[in-house]
Formats: structure tokens, C-alpha cells, sequence
């Protein structure tokens, strides 16, 4: 079985309400109650403060850093975390939101 990227962070969420953040703009906040992988995304589904179940899937990261003291996890989407000295050139138009970005999910309630 393939290990998830930030898996013990995400295990020690479950059930507990999160908020995930692009840009300085929240995305979604919800309470995680499951999650997996699938192909090159991470889907989680999440039960919204309405009441709704969300889905919400994000693709793996470059690079994860975890703080578990402040109770966030940081998913690196950025080219240069990558790691490498040359990066293939994509066209102009990224279909990504996460692109060359940083998704921070935070715990919001304990």
C-alpha cells in the first residue's frame, strides 16, 4: 500500500474540523471523516458546517512539511521544491489551481 503524503497528520484529523488554504484564501473548512488515494490525488471527504458531505481532492505534493505543535501541514506545489535543475516548460495556461502554490491545512478545532 502506498503511503499518503502527510498520513499521520491526516490520521490525527479525523473527525476533527479543518480548514485548507490557497493563497491566503480558505477553500474549504469542513471535518475530515475520510480519506485515500487515488491515482496522483489525495480525496477527502469532508462534512461541511452545513451539515453537507464535500468532497475535496487535491493532487500529491512535491514536498510536505508538518508542524505538529501548531497543528499544520503544508503541501509544496511549487516547481522549485521539486528539486531538480530543469523543469519541463509548460504552456501558458496551468489547468491547476495548485500550481507553483502552497495548500496549508490547519486544524481549527480540537
Amino acid at each position: 500500500m502506498d503511503q499518503i503524503p502527510g498520513e499521520s497528520f491526516l490520521i490525527s484529523c479525523l473527525q476533527k474540523r479543518l480548514t485548507f488554504t490557497v493563497a491566503n484564501k480558505v477553500i474549504r473548512v469542513g471535518k475530515l471523516i475520510l480519506f485515500r488515494r487515488f491515482h496522483y490525488f489525495i480525496k477527502m471527504a469532508l462534512i461541511s458546517d452545513k451539515g453537507v458531505r464535500e468532497n475535496l481532492e487535491v493532487p500529491i505534493p512535491f514536498k510536505v512539511e508538518h508542524y505538529k505543535d501548531e497543528g499544520l501541514l503544508y503541501f509544496d506545489y511549487r516547481l522549485k521544491s521539486l528539486g531538480v535543475e530543469s523543469c519541463p516548460r509548460g504552456g501558458d495556461k496551468v489547468a491547476s489551481g495548485y500550481f507553483n502554490k502552497i495548500l496549508e491545512i490547519s486544524v481549527t478545532d480540537q
